[in-house]
């Protein structure tokens, strides 16, 4: 296997091997945040469900609540007026039904006077409102003696907690545990008693809604986070399954009948919970649930295999499209890395048919003929003086043969005299037969520069990658020159002729003066973008590294910019409370602090107005925080993607290079062993946070 073939399997190899690590841990870090994802998709679904039964909640209280007031309000008007019981009793009915007309979730509700309160003649007085095919009616059905309602366990829960006079708020609520209805119906339903108090706090009887489940437990068992989820709702303090749609069989048992539920499930507080759970189930399921300030218990179970599913969805076209990615990156860099080599192989080639045998006996060389410009040319033309001295050197001794055997034939009549020729041909091939020696370790030296110039071939890749940069500043460089060129000409044609007038020269000296400003100006940018390129690099440069107090630092570094500030028209601000020691290269911070306060300057800011960049520093027990935030005009999201991509800006048209940001990430990541985060939004100010480990920072 040869260098070129070595070299191609080690980049093909090298990348495979660094795209599939960096596929793995992007497919276990996607598993991660589209868990995440879906739990907080199940907290907002769970919101909304406990937000929807707290409001119903609080409605159907604020509902006694208002029948209460009223029916004191009531009372007070018949004892200061001497209200006639038909009036009164004509004003109670219209009350009654003007309020439940205005409030449909309510399917009824009465006004309830302890007995011979409202009359000393009259033991009860307990209208009602009931909802009948839609319509609001008045009964006096439940004012009866064997109805007796005082003796109702909705009445006495009130009456046996000497009328909540003991809770907190002013208005005492009782709620009854869920039941279902025994006029026909069946459906599940719950009262809420609002107490009556009469100016002096003591109790008048009490006003009650009634709250019919049937269209909550309706509305939450259509909530499903996932396709095969089941939700569930319970009554936290009966211990009561109010619905349950994998078995409506258990509807008004007790909680105990779930065989997969906890004992803590009844006693849910307001936060939300989560446990696994396989028990009388088919498969592991999810189980989460959260209780409600109104005493219910709302939750869901959710099979692990619908999550799975999903996220392994996710995964694998994740996975496929960055492994088309990869392999059409592959394909590319063999590719170009076959392109790179052709100068090579061409070279090699000539270089192989310069050479030609005749026989065994002689060796015919030609010169190279090799037109183009590159690093090839000094070799090619050291292998022609090369092959010219070797050639000369086998014409010799190819003479030199034919002579010795000329002397062989006549060896015998000469012997004397060939002893002598002997001997003086003997010195004379050693002669050549040095020369041929030293051109040889001469071959062997070019052909260790052939090695070395391979070396070198990797040069091509990145030279390619940095004209591309420095191309545009020295396009415009070439073409200003041209325009010097001309406006010269014009002048000395001008001058030669005599007829240069004084604005001519003028207007040519003022051209000539701005074509070499903007000579400066690009050739500066070109600068630059080389001094860039080699910052880009910053990670794999080595550095000496010393302790040093990062505020004060960052205050010096501020001072030294104090003028640029100044001139832009803008303020910074740095604060910080403690000053942690950090031992790290200082000219890595003195970049990062630059490179931040010069983003700001360049884009964060309009022109006519002028800007804020706030710098503070904070530390904790983990990690140290460098936080840097201006009120100018945010970034979209879109530029926010892109924020440190390498050669990425907005302000191409001011000859900036895009690698500011780049650098600065660079070094958080690779040099201070930390990780930097922008946040922005458009007309709302950008923060950059930069995080240190202090495990990294010590």
């Amino acid at each position: 296997m040869n260098i070129k073939t070595r070299i191609l399997v080690f980049v093909v190899c090298f990348e495979l091997l660094a795209y599939t690590s960096l596929q793995i841990f992007n497919t276990i870090i996607y598993q991660r945040a589209l868990n995440n994802f879906k739990q907080n998709e199940i907290r907002a679904v769970f919101n909304n469900s406990i937000n929807h039964i707290e409001n119903l909640a609080a409605s159907m209280e604020q509902q006694a609540i208002n029948l209460a007031i009223a029916g004191e309000q009531l009372f007070e008007l018949k004892n200061t007026t001497q209200l006639e019981l038909e009036v009164f009793s004509a004003t109670v009915q219209k009350t009654l039904l003007d309020n439940f007309r205005a409030f449909p979730a309510a399917i009824g509700g009465g006004i309830w006077y302890e007995p011979y309160t409202l009359d000393p003649n009259i033991e009860l007085y307990g209208p009602y409102v009931y909802r009948n095919l839609g319509e609001v009616e008045f009964t006096w059905d439940l004012n009866t003696p064997e109805y007796n309602y005082p003796q109702q366990d909705w009445y006495l829960m009130a009456a046996e907690a000497n009328w909540g006079l003991e809770q907190t708020s002013f208005r005492p609520i009782f709620w009854t545990e869920p039941y279902r209805d025994d006029s026909g119906s069946l459906s599940l339903m719950m009262t809420v008693d609002a107490v009556m108090l009469d100016e002096n706090r003591r109790p008048l009887g009490m006003a009650t809604v009634d709250w019919a489940l049937d269209e909550l437990t309706t509305t939450l068992a259509r909530v499903k986070v996932t396709e095969n989820a089941t939700s569930f709702l319970l009554h936290a303090h009966s211990g009561k399954i109010l619905s349950y749609a994998r078995n409506p069989s258990l509807i008004m048992q007790n909680a105990d009948y779930l065989e997969w539920s906890r004992g803590e499930l009844l006693t849910a507080g307001a936060g939300f919970h989560e446990f696994e759970s396989s028990e009388g189930l088919s498969e592991r399921h999810y189980i989460f649930y959260q209780g409600t300030e109104s005493g219910f218990v709302f939750g869901t179970l959710v099979p692990v295999s619908d999550l799975q599913m999903q996220v392994r969805q996710v995964s694998n076209l994740t996975f496929m499209i960055g492994s088309s990615i990869g392999l059409l990156f592959v394909l590319t860099m063999i590719f170009i890395l076959k392109w790179l080599f052709t100068p090579f192989d061409h070279v090699l080639s000539t270089i192989q048919r310069s050479i030609r045998y005749q026989g065994d006996e002689k060796v015919e060389l030609s010169a190279i003929h090799y037109e183009k410009r590159n690093e090839f040319t000094p070799i090619i033309r050291a292998l022609n003086s090369v092959y010219d001295q070797i050639q000369g050197y086998v014409n010799a001794i190819t003479e030199t043969n034919q002579q010795l055997r000329a002397s062989q034939a006549e060896i015998q009549q000469l012997n004397k005299e060939l002893e002598k020729k002997v001997a003086q041909r003997t010195a004379e091939l050693e002669s050549k037969t040095l020369e041929v020696t030293e051109s040889l370790e001469k071959l062997q030296e070019t052909q260790d520069l052939l090695i070395q110039n391979e070396k070198h071939a990797a040069l091509g890749r990145l030279v390619a990658g940095i004209a591309h940069q420095i191309n545009t500043p020295l396009g415009i460089c070439i073409t200003a020159a041209s325009t010097l060129q001309s406006v010269a000409k014009d002048i000395h044609d001008k001058t030669n002729t005599g007829t240069i007038t004084r604005s001519e020269f003028e207007n040519a000296y003022a051209r000539i003066d701005e074509t070499i400003e903007l000579m400066n100006a690009n050739l500066s940018r070109a600068a630059n973008l080389v001094a860039s390129f080699k910052q880009v690099s910053v990670e794999q440069s080595e550095q000496s590294k010393r302790a040093f107090k990062l505020g004060e630092f960052i205050n010096n570094i501020l001072i030294s910019l104090h003028s640029r500030v100044e001139k832009s028209g803008h303020h910074v601000q740095f604060t910080y409370k403690t000053d942690p020691e950090i031992i790290a290269p200082p000219s890595a911070i003195t970049q990062v602090i630059t490179q931040l306060v010069e983003n700001a300057l360049t884009h964060a800011f309009s022109e006519d107005s002028a800007g804020i960049l706030d710098i503070y520093l904070e530390q904790d027990a983990e990690e140290i925080r460098l936080v840097a935030f201006d009120n100018g005009q945010g970034i979209d999201a879109d530029t926010l993607k892109k924020i440190f991509d390498p050669f990425f800006t907005t302000k191409s048209n001011q000859m900036n290079s895009g690698l500011g940001l780049h650098i600065v990430y660079n070094i958080v990541t690779q040099q201070l062993g930390g990780h930097i985060e922008c946040w922005s939004e458009a007309g709302s100010g950008t923060r950059f946070t930069i995080h240190i480990p202090i495990k990294n920072a010590n």
